[in-house]
């Protein structure tokens, strides 16, 4: 659809653009909080009903919502559009009607006595806060959007359960039919620098909280079979850790391409005695290319030696690069200056059952592990929502999906405690500290 001739230069957001290029019976629009889901979307549908004779309806659970943010959110739109003008509200009916095109915006909760009477003859439908929904009540909506062209559904939530419907219907199978677009507060250039860190404090009282709505990463409920089950947040978890002059940077990478992810640890150089310390200083997430990482680890870490090690899938050549034998590691070191006997490498990832031991083994017997909250925030959470796989017949196996268990920081984890720990459970036996 083209923009009316005025708003060609308007500052619409990426999110805008990617919404109205959308042209899917359901459009996903999805992330975390301040995001501009729902204002980008309104933008939509306000454009919409001004060259097009339709008749669209937004809905709620419940409909007493409606009036306190949704229905102001559209009348703020169309005024800051240019359209004040061409819009009549009418209050009673909660309708806005575009009197150029004779075109409804119908608002309407689920709980509104009268609902079934405004869906019929819909061409478009958004659905604000569609966590809210019950599964039931997306069959019926969807149901009743039938009989024209170019019909459009579109959800717009914030992802707060793994185990919501949303998550298994639109992302765990494939959905040919179906648009899905991630935003989060970083996308939203209005933001002040003070929103900016609001959003960011929530890291510091709750992980799942800040998954969801800083990251805008699938929420998980309480874990009832964690894989690390000897961590302690008490325990292990430090406001900050500094860079310790003198003692060097151990890298850990994994080579997924979002994120690209590596940790940085430092540890003392007496192995077990009861002055030993671990300490996970620094976490890198993101879609990162390698160089750009490297480029990071450089600037960060400038005064100290570093030694790097990780997923034993990056000694594999022919990676893109223009020498066909190049190599990950090959990359890594390059980028990094780092000699041979600073790669610290091993050619086969550990057995998941076997690290799942030797990890717990470390947490529950090792003098001091600590973790930076404040560097670290990503790699704490993969620890705490980290969980055994049920459904797997290996016992001790990790659970890993691309939506919401990604655990890339947390591989980085244990392919560090593979490298310089290995036989370390075989020495402390479980739960026993050392002297």
């Amino acid at each position: 659809m083209e923009l009316p001739q005025h708003l060609t230069t308007y500052p619409f957001s990426k999110l805008f653009t990617r919404l109205l290029e959308a042209e899917t019976r359901f459009v996903i629009n999805y992330g975390g909080t301040a995001a501009g889901k729902s204002f980008s979307a309104a933008q939509k549908e306000v454009i919409y009903t001004t060259k097009h004779n339709i008749k669209t309806l937004v809905i709620r659970k419940v409909g007493n919502t409606l009036r306190d943010s949704v229905i102001p959110s559209f009348r703020s739109r169309i005024e800051e559009l240019g359209f004040a003008d061409q819009f009549a509200y009418n209050k009673t009916d909660r309708t806005l009607t575009c009197k150029d095109t004779g075109a409804q915006i119908v608002f309407r909760g689920l709980d509104d006595p009268d609902k079934l009477k405004s869906f019929e003859g819909l061409t478009r439908i958004l659905v604000e806060e569609a966590a809210e929904l019950d599964f039931e009540d997306f069959l019926e909506l969807n149901r009743r959007a039938r009989g024209r062209e170019n019909i459009q559904i579109t959800l717009t939530f914030n992802p707060v359960d793994e185990e919501h419907w949303l998550k298994k219907h639109f992302f765990d199978r494939e959905h040919a039919d179906a648009s899905i677009f991630h935003s989060t507060y970083k996308d939203n250039n209005h933001l002040t620098e003070q929103d900016r860190e609001q959003i960011e404090q929530l890291r510091l009282y709750d992980n799942n909280q800040y998954r969801i709505y800083a990251l805008g990463e699938w929420g998980t409920k309480h874990n009832n079979h964690p894989w690390l089950y000897t961590f302690n947040k008490d325990l292990h978890v430090v406001e900050h850790l500094p860079v310790l002059q003198g003692f060097p940077v151990h890298l850990s990478f994994d080579f997924n391409r979002n994120p690209l992810t590596c940790i940085a640890v430092q540890m003392s150089n007496s192995r077990g005695r009861q002055d030993s310390f671990i300490h996970f200083i620094k976490e890198f997430s993101g879609p990162y290319s390698l160089e750009e990482i490297c480029r990071e680890i450089n600037a960060t870490f400038y005064n100290n030696t570093l030694y790097v090690t990780g997923d034993a899938s990056g000694r594999q050549g022919n990676v893109g690069m223009t020498d066909k034998h190049g190599t990950y590691y090959k990359m890594v070191q390059n980028y990094l200056g780092l000699g041979n006997n600073q790669m610290h490498l091993f050619n086969r990832n550990m057995f998941h059952a076997d690290s799942w031991k030797l990890i717990n083994t470390m947490f529950a017997s090792y003098p001091k592990i600590s973790m930076s909250k404040q560097t670290c925030p990503l790699l704490i959470n993969d620890c705490i929502i980290a969980r055994v796989d049920e459904e797997s017949d290996n016992h001790g196996t990790l659970r890993k999906d691309r939506q919401v268990y990604k655990m890339d920081l947390f591989d980085c984890l244990r392919y560090f405690f593979q490298q310089y720990f290995a036989d370390y459970a075989s020495i402390v036996p479980l739960g026993k500290k050392v002297a």
